[in-house]
């Protein structure tokens, strides 16, 4: 009988399971030290830092050569289309990019670390990628709390802070309140859900701990977030578990379902953004700390610019090529990003471009997370609750398709997870468990017993019984 074809991506055969290793952990640290590194190494020409560009470089080659190219090539395959298209639109925007150069060297780095995800995910799986995410949040939330104590010129906003309200927040080694606030959040959704083996006393630890540096951060937005994001994934596990996989949709019906969403998108953005309410809101300059002032002048260039803007990558951090110094006034041209992920989209990739990555990441992301059949529901509430939360925390810091940012790596992480799936057979600790399973290793396996005439649910000792 000939041999199946592989499916895309299929990783039934052995992988280099350590060099994954490596890469997660090189992922996660990169990451997690990503703001002081970009603090000490970024410049206003965005020439970046050295250190961090080289290490995702080695993160992106373990990953790689983890996954035994040259005998599986499929396995490259392994980031969903709808991230294609959007990177594709960001590479296309480089033609009328306002700097090409440090558009590139930022691109770049994007899609590395979205294919590095992807495919470091792919290849631990959801266990191990649960333990080795939980070992870092833990480690760093840890060094966080020492900062704070041992070293508090670095792990509190001083007196030299340019806005008087930081001073005496607490920031741990994350360079601002604002990130280590996001991190904080991300550990107690991380910690909340989908417990595995972890014992009930360690879980509460750390969620409280990280609730009280939360608090002490001062982070309003992630503060305020978390706690919702939380009872909605419990409530979107329930909602699946209960209706999710008693309808299905034929693939044509569901292409047009994401046709026609991605359609509507367009004009809701466009007018939403010159709605009156919207512009009112805007003329506040005192509206969310300050951050009105700064959409005010995103909207005057994106008013001016609605298809191809300035280009991926080109707004902020470019000299004097930056259109803030133009449509901007005042401390607005002292900020290096917008405090909005999508309004950062619009004024780079455009509105065609920010449809395409709201498409990618969350909408087909959705969709797929109510019809799987591939995770417990404990990792779909955690998987909702961080999706929901890094959805809402777009809209008032920006983290969406930007290189290694927390936000970004974590939502990556996440998305990574449910496109992976596990095998869930055999593990009796998961309530409403699918009965079968996608996983390609578990498919693979029982075929080649089925063509070697032994029945997967078939006991010896009973037949002979028998």
């Amino acid at each position: 009988m000939p041999n199946r074809i592989r499916r895309i991506s299929d990783m039934s055969q052995p992988v280099h399971l350590r060099l994954a290793m490596a890469a997660m952990v090189g992922l996660l640290i990169l990451t997690l030290f990503g703001p002081a590194m970009t603090t000490l190494g970024e410049t206003e020409s965005g020439a970046g830092n050295v250190l961090r560009q080289a290490g995702y470089a080695w993160v992106f080659a373990f990953a790689v050569i983890a996954m035994r190219p040259l005998k599986h090539p499929e396995r490259l395959a392994v980031v969903p289309w709808p991230f294609w298209l959007a990177l594709a639109w960001c590479w296309l925007s480089l033609a009328w990019a306002l700097d090409p150069g440090v558009a590139v060297r930022r691109l770049v780095l994007t899609t590395i670390i979205i294919w590095s995800a992807f495919a470091i995910v792919r290849q631990l799986g959801i266990e191990r990628t649960l333990l080795f995410v939980r070992l870092a949040l833990v480690a760093m939330l840890i060094i966080n709390f020492v900062t704070v104590i041992v070293f508090p010129s670095i792990g509190l906003h001083d007196t030299t802070s340019d806005d008087p309200l930081l001073v005496g927040k607490w920031r741990g080694l994350m360079g601002h309140k604002n990130q280590a606030g996001l991190l904080c959040a991300l550990t107690i959704l991380f910690f909340v859900y989908d417990r595995r083996k972890l014992p009930y006393a360690l879980m509460a630890a750390v969620v409280i701990s990280s609730t009280v540096f939360l608090w002490f951060s001062a982070s309003k937005t992630s503060l305020g977030l978390v706690f919702v994001a939380a009872a909605a994934g419990i409530g979107i596990a329930h909602a699946k578990k209960r209706y999710g996989n008693r309808h299905s949709m034929s693939a044509i019906g569901r292409s047009v379902l994401m046709l026609a969403i991605a359609l509507i998108l367009v004009p809701i953005i466009h007018f939403s953004v010159q709605s009156d309410w919207f512009l009112n809101y805007l003329a506040d300059p005192s509206g969310l700390t300050g951050r009105t002032q700064i959409w005010a002048a995103m909207m005057r260039y994106y008013l001016n610019n609605p298809v191809f803007s300035a280009g991926y990558g080109s707004f902020w951090n470019i000299g004097n090529a930056s259109p803030m110094l133009t449509f901007g006034k005042g401390w607005v041209l002292s900020v290096s990003e917008g405090h909005n992920g999508y309004l950062d989209l619009l004024v780079t990739i455009g509105l065609p471009g920010l449809v395409l990555v709201l498409m990618a990441t969350f909408v087909f992301p959705a969709r797929r997370l109510f019809v799987t059949t591939r995770l417990s529901h404990a990792t779909v509430a955690l998987v909702a609750a961080v999706l929901l939360f890094c959805f809402m925390h777009n809209f008032t810091e920006s983290s969406l398709f930007d290189r290694d940012t927390l936000g970004q790596v974590f939502l990556l992480i996440v998305l990574g997870m449910l496109w992976t799936g596990e095998n869930l057979e055999g593990r009796s600790d998961l309530p409403g468990r699918a009965k079968k399973t996608e996983d390609p290793a578990y498919t693979l396996n029982r075929s080649a017993r089925v063509r070697a005439g032994i029945n997967s649910s078939h006991n010896p000792g009973r037949s002979r019984r028998r």
